[in-house]
């Protein structure tokens, strides 16, 4: 047994209390462990949002509804534009239903 084993939520600071409240003493003991003085960065909850928006306005994408999606996501036509750009590529170089392709046509 070490000395950390033995610091019970009496022997933290404020802030140590803080996080020790909020995720438990023994695993913030495993934070300490694991991370023993070094700073650790906490990302803004906007970040880690950022990726699950995006695939969701991939997903809504048809095509053209750039405006509805950003009224909807509270963002500009052009940042809706940015995320889907690769989604619209695909989707414009597909054939249109019933459409012949050059390269299926018999000669």
């Amino acid at each position: 047994m070490d000395l950390l084993d033995r610091v019970q939520i009496d022997n933290l600071d404020e802030e140590q209390r803080t996080l020790a409240e909020l995720i438990g003493l023994e695993e913030f003991k495993k934070l300490v462990r694991a991370y023993n003085g070094t700073s650790i960065y906490i990302p803004k909850i906007e970040s880690l949002e950022k990726a699950v928006r995006d695939e969701m306005i991939k997903e809504e994408f048809d095509g053209g509804n750039y405006r509805e999606l950003a009224l909807k996501y509270g963002l500009t036509e052009t940042w809706i534009r940015n995320i889907v750009l690769e989604k619209a590529r695909e989707i414009r170089a597909k054939p249109i239903d019933g459409q012949m392709s050059l390269f299926n046509m018999d000669i």
